[in-house]
């Protein structure tokens, strides 16, 4: 009798840990969807900044990590950062301003602490209220502050 209640326990932990969960797989990139563009760190920048139209505003200052000089676009609900690498404009950082643009998962400024770690799980590194998930080139960083997120940004990963 014993055995049969360990081994119906066990069935039962192993139903709950292959849970159908809406998980993402760790293999690739985190991408920023903006328009019709899925956007890696690294990717060539030019064409797609292009593609989506004026920004209110754009301004460049040197580059804390990289030669050069990086360009900050800005669109109002979301920022767009790049660099020059060999002459060509590279994908460095989103940062998402406000509610009205969100995360390719659905993740957008006002979500809460359950519904993120409900898409991207638990295997984040937290500082001082900072939830980063790194896959990749990409970091994916979520400032929470009373449960709700308050700022999103995704960041080439550079040593």
């Amino acid at each position: 009798m014993k055995h049969k209640i360990i081994t119906i326990l066990f069935v039962f932990l192993l139903i709950g840990c292959n849970s159908n969960k809406k998980a993402i797989d760790k293999t690739d990139e985190y991408y920023f969807k903006i328009a019709d563009h899925e956007i890696a760190m690294g990717q060539e920048a030019a064409a797609v900044v292009a593609s989506l139209g004026e920004p209110i505003d754009r301004y460049s200052s040197p580059s804390c990590a990289f030669e050069g000089e990086d360009t900050v676009y800005d669109f109002g609900s979301y920022q767009i950062t790049t660099y020059l690498s060999d002459g060509i404009e590279k994908f460095t950082g989103f940062y998402l301003i406000d509610g009205t643009v969100s995360t390719k998962e659905g993740i957008h400024i006002g979500s809460s602490y359950d519904e993120m770690v409900s898409i991207y799980g638990n295997d984040y590194v937290e500082t001082y209220g900072a939830y980063t998930y790194s896959r990749g080139l990409t970091d994916l960083s979520f400032v929470i502050i009373n449960d709700e997120i308050t700022s999103i940004s995704y960041l080439y990963a550079v040593d």
